[in-house]
């Protein structure tokens, strides 16, 4: 039998090594299954924590009787939060939280552990850590839930181009992106780097009173890597990632200086999904300016996502969260 508690009897704690693998144990069937056996998961899981990105900046927050704080067997609720370097305009360089992983296992459900715990990591997250300007995660249970404890939602558009049914000559394209080169590793961790310090002079707010910028790292690119298994000038540049239980290229950061630029980019990245048979490229929230033609011409398609829906607490500021605040570069690669 299942004991369920008072909200008042609950604390949230940050979890012990041996509770880590407890939860991970526990959210193998929503992340791991069937795609992973479940040892296969919890290495990756380890190796994940071991990244730079991961090693000195993750927190996994357990949700537990206050009465029995060291229980391995009433973790009640769980989630993951990672500490990351940011932008908050005008002109200021902060951390921000990307939190992850939020999970209640299925015999404790329906009491309100999450919702409570997500009410106290909030407060926790304002009140107990400075220099942090905003958190932010993303729902796969639409807009409500998150958005009633702080988190409000943003733009969650997506281009996705389907090349299912592609008949183009993959010797064409070939011809069409004789400029674009493939980068390595090292071209990676430089061009991350050059990335950050054009964002820092780039950014501009628009209409609203602060930006929120999660910066691209190496760091960032470098986790999501593990965890999915001409002319000098750079003119622009893509990153992605290979999604082969949806068969998706997804594309985590699209730098572009105009449309031409845009389409030879697209036409490379149409290129490596072919080589895997995959259906679908997608590029999340887009600037418009760079895509209208591409889309026409590549064949995709503008679409609100109804899963990994942004959403974004804002700490900056003694009156909490507002409406002045434009979330800048929401792209895929500050998922996690």
């Amino acid at each position: 039998m299942v004991s369920t508690y008072n909200l008042s009897e609950l604390i949230l704690i940050e979890a012990t090594p041996e509770q880590v693998i407890i939860t991970n144990r526990n959210s193998f069937v929503e992340w791991g299954a069937p795609h992973l056996t479940l040892e296969e998961y919890l290495s990756r899981e380890r190796l994940l924590s071991s990244l730079p990105f991961t090693s000195k900046n993750f927190t996994v927050w357990i949700l537990v009787p206050r009465s029995t704080p060291e229980t391995t067997t009433n973790i009640l609720s769980s989630c993951e939060t990672f500490i990351r370097p940011a932008l908050v305009q005008p002109s200021q360089k902060l951390y921000c939280y990307s939190i992850a992983s939020v999970f209640t296992p299925p015999e404790h459900r329906k009491n309100g552990y999450a919702s409570y715990m997500m009410e106290m990591l909030g407060k926790k997250l304002k009140e107990n850590f400075q220099g942090v300007g905003f958190s932010f995660l993303y729902s796969d249970i639409g807009t409500e839930f998150y958005s009633r404890l702080g988190w409000k939602v943003f733009g969650h558009k997506e281009i996705q181009f389907n090349i299912e049914n592609e008949n183009e000559n993959l010797n064409d394209i070939t011809s069409d992106i004789a400029n674009a080169i493939p980068l390595s590793w090292t071209d990676v961790e430089d061009l991350t780097k050059y990335d950050c310090s054009l964002i820092e002079n780039e950014i501009v707010v628009s209409s609203a009173k602060y930006g929120a910028v999660v910066l691209p790292t190496f760091e960032c690119f470098e986790w999501l890597f593990a965890r999915t298994n001409g002319d000098d000038q750079i003119i622009g540049f893509v990153i992605w990632t290979y999604n082969f239980q949806e068969e998706i290229l997804q594309i985590l950061r699209f730098r572009s200086l105009n449309t031409n630029v845009t389409k030879s980019l697209i036409k490379r990245a149409k290129l490596y999904a072919s080589h895997y048979n995959f259906k679908k490229i997608t590029v999340w929230n887009p600037n418009l300016k760079l895509f209208t033609d591409t889309i026409i011409i590549e064949g995709g398609e503008l679409v609100e996502r109804t899963k990994s829906l942004p959403s974004l607490a804002w700490y900056n500021n003694d009156k909490g969260f507002n409406d002045d605040v434009e979330w800048i570069l929401n792209e895929n690669y500050a998922w996690c």
